[in-house]
């Protein structure tokens, strides 16, 4: 009764303001005269909206769901409570800051790219479903977990895991300087295109950076695959952007592509024995 109780109320938080919102655009409807047939369309068509909101946000998974015994870095469960104390109640209010074309001027910019030794579509297969925790294994950076939003579901490192996919959050652990100091960031998958091979990320909002990775695959004349990186990013502290980022980012995107470009030719070579 407790669980209906509360789901209950829920609902009605996520979708009071909007339900405020429609009735005032409902009244603004009759004061044109509109034909019956066609206002009663405009009303089932905002019907049907409330519904979908409603539903979205009634069927979230709350923060308060994590595990912090499953996730090992301090820095990372500190970020998510960071979150939680700016109003953040469910994964749905983790909202992504993309690189912006209109705003392109503001931005830095990186690129990285490591060559791997087998063809391209089983690298792009091999991308795609390598476990974040095999991905995300080296001295600099490791994973915390994921939420996976198609799923509802949070992933920890030891949890089975199909692929990436869109929608996707995935909370990171980086040390700088030997483990001096650590770092912890999310990341929010935005786009996976299989037919141009690109997966793209963008820094969860946490009021300090802001960009996006692009992580793609192209096909070299020698019948390899090159994988490109390349970030555009900006940081409130123009210091840190210019000087500290691109150090230490290099040095992550370095670790991630190694990581990879090891395990996809081990795979490889297991596989043609």
């Amino acid at each position: 009764m407790r669980y209906k109780a509360r789901n209950r109320i829920l609902f009605l938080t996520c979708s009071s303001k909007f339900f405020t919102q429609i009735v005032k655009y409902l009244n603004t409807l009759k004061k044109f005269n509109l034909k019956s047939a066609h206002y009663q369309a405009h009303k089932i068509t905002i019907v049907l909206g409330i519904l979908g909101l409603s539903y979205n946000c009634f069927g979230q998974l709350s923060i308060n769901s994590i595990d912090y015994s499953r996730v090992p870095q301090k820095k990372v469960r500190s970020l998510v409570k960071k979150h939680q104390r700016n109003g953040a109640k469910y994964f749905c209010d983790l909202k992504s800051s993309c690189y912006s074309e209109q705003d392109s001027g503001t931005y830095s910019f990186h690129r990285n790219t490591q060559t791997i030794k087998e063809r391209i579509q089983n690298v792009w297969n091999k991308l795609k479903s390598i476990k974040p925790r095999d991905e995300y294994k080296g001295k600099m950076v490791s994973f915390g977990f994921l939420y996976s939003s198609k799923l509802n579901r949070i992933l920890y490192g030891d949890d089975d895991y199909l692929e990436i996919e869109e929608g996707d959050i995935i909370f990171l652990n980086l040390k700088l300087i030997g483990g001096i100091k650590n770092i912890a960031v999310a990341l929010e998958v935005t786009g996976v295109d299989d037919k141009n091979m690109t997966i793209q990320l963008c820094y969860i909002n946490n009021g300090m950076t802001e960009g996006t990775q692009q992580i793609k695959l192209e096909e070299n004349i020698e019948g390899n695959t090159v994988i490109c990186q390349e970030t555009r990013y900006r940081n409130q502290s123009k210091f840190r952007e210019k000087k500290l980022y691109p150090i230490f980012h290099r040095r992550a995107v370095n670790e991630l592509q190694t990581n990879l470009k090891n395990f996809i030719e081990a795979m490889a070579m297991v596989t043609n024995q």
